[in-house]
């Protein structure tokens, strides 16, 4: 995304020679909102999933107040502190712990996918073929363009950079 950018932030002044500044701000805009939407989605399961673990512990934390209460002339005040605060430190672990898990699978997903993409592209290699050349080639080198028409993107969203040169 940043290497598009740059390349555009470049190339402003030929952006805007031809006329294409709406064309590209509408399409920055789209690329922008699409990089993000991912990222927002991610934020929104984190804060999901720490408000899921912070109730749980909330539940557990009154559950033990619960039991003291019920229990109040079997359990001192000292042993309900203690089991609160291993509570604590428990949640506070289990998060971190779950935290650290979600961080690691989301980085794991693109060599992942790297790793798939590698298996089904097949090798451009020319094994067995041995291609003899003469001493003196190229003995000289021509290049003839008939009728070229090039341009930066599909020729739906920009129009042609160049046109019919020969």
């Amino acid at each position: 995304m940043k290497l598009i950018l740059n390349v555009q932030i470049e190339g402003i002044e030929i952006t805007r020679s031809f006329g294409w500044s709406k064309a590209v701000v509408q399409e920055n805009t789209q690329r922008v909102d699409t990089f993000q939407r991912t990222a927002y989605l991610l934020m929104c399961l984190q804060g999901w999933l720490n408000l899921v673990l912070d109730l749980l512990g909330a539940a557990v934390a009154s559950g033990i107040v619960a039991i003291a209460v019920f229990l109040r002339g079997t359990i001192s005040g000292a042993q309900v502190g203690i089991a609160l605060n291993i509570m604590l430190v428990a949640n506070t672990t289990l998060l971190k712990l779950v935290e650290s898990w979600t961080g690691l699978e989301t980085s794991l997903g693109p060599i992942n996918r790297l790793k798939t993409l590698e298996a089904s592209i097949t090798s451009e290699s020319l094994e067995g073929l041995h291609l003899e050349h003469a001493e003196n080639w190229p003995s000289k080198g021509d290049i003839q363009f008939k009728d070229v028409t090039a341009s930066y993107q599909s020729a739906d969203l920009l129009p042609s950079t160049i046109s019919a040169m020969s």
